[in-house]
């Protein structure tokens, strides 16, 4: 009977079947978990296999063969590995693949969606606890691999710290009310908010956006055009505050009218510290519908 050498199996399957163009050690586990599943490639049968998975010097010795081979190459000192077969990965496939519960947002997202002429120096990334990150990837091993007795080669390693790519510096932001984004279709791996949570996001954190002043020219720019999806996007995910400013802005600044806008007024209540620019000082010049304090004059 013809059979195929291990080695060769997992070098054809992550050629042919990983469609991004950076691939990790535990991505690596798993075609090689779901071979020894099967114990064939593509009808064929592969030689010497007689576990029902693979221990850590196997996948290793797997991998150290493809880089011998040249099918991948380490980036830097990271647990990922460029597929020599497609074109290098870029910072952001890069960072989206190192850490599974992370994407890029902010100034970074705006250059994504194209609201931005900034070209950002940094990478902003946004990824979740510890707590968070261990229920997130392991949540669905099990009905993935339900018979895997060793799941701890298929469990990514929480990286919040990555050395410079393509000139870029990564920041992590460690949120909360954590939401992991889908991949951008055709992206190689890429996170990013949709364009509405972009737009909430400029109001949350407008420094880490080209500042305030960047983000209002941007909502004159391109508030009309993505209306729907704004106020969409803070309605859902948005609170109170978020509701006053981005309704000052649309209303007040943009001139626009919206249902929503009107539904946002019903909740709005007076309070001394409600400001525009949640980072700067409170200043007497005010919204009397808004109820917020319009700091973001000098």
């Amino acid at each position: 009977m013809k059979t195929i050498p291990l080695k060769e199996a997992l070098r054809l399957t992550i050629i042919k079947e990983h469609k991004k163009p950076v691939i990790t050690e535990y991505e690596i586990a798993k075609y090689m978990f779901a071979i020894y599943k099967t114990k064939e490639y593509n009808g064929t049968k592969i030689g010497k296999i007689s576990k029902n998975e693979p221990d850590y010097f196997v996948v290793r010795n797997n991998i150290l063969d493809m880089e011998s081979f040249g099918v991948i190459q380490r980036i830097q000192s990271l647990p990922v590995f460029s597929l020599k077969s497609q074109s290098f990965p870029s910072a952001q496939q890069v960072v989206c693949t190192a850490n599974p519960c992370s994407y890029i947002a902010y100034l970074n997202a705006m250059e994504w969606h194209g609201i931005t002429d900034r070209i950002p120096k940094t990478m902003q990334v946004v990824t979740c606890s510890q707590a968070a990150f261990k229920t997130l990837v392991s949540s669905d091993l099990t009905k993935e691999f339900p018979e895997a007795t060793d799941l701890k080669m298929l469990i990514p390693k929480r990286l919040v710290e990555l050395p410079k790519i393509d000139g870029k510096e990564f920041i992590f932001h460690q949120k909360r009310d954590f939401k992991l984004p889908k991949e951008q279709s055709d992206s190689g791996g890429i996170r990013v908010p949709s364009i509405g949570d972009t737009f909430l996001d400029m109001l949350k954190k407008p420094e880490f956006c080209g500042g305030f002043n960047h983000v209002l020219d941007v909502y004159k720019e391109y508030g009309s055009e993505y209306l729907p999806l704004i106020t969409k996007a803070v309605n859902k995910n948005g609170n109170a505050m978020d509701k006053a400013r981005a309704g000052y802005i649309l209303e007040e600044v943009l001139g626009i009218s919206h249902k929503l806008i009107d539904k946002w007024k019903e909740s709005v209540s007076r309070g001394g510290s409600r400001k525009l620019i949640a980072s700067k000082p409170y200043k007497a010049v005010f919204s009397e519908t808004w109820c917020i304090s319009i700091n973001n004059e000098e």
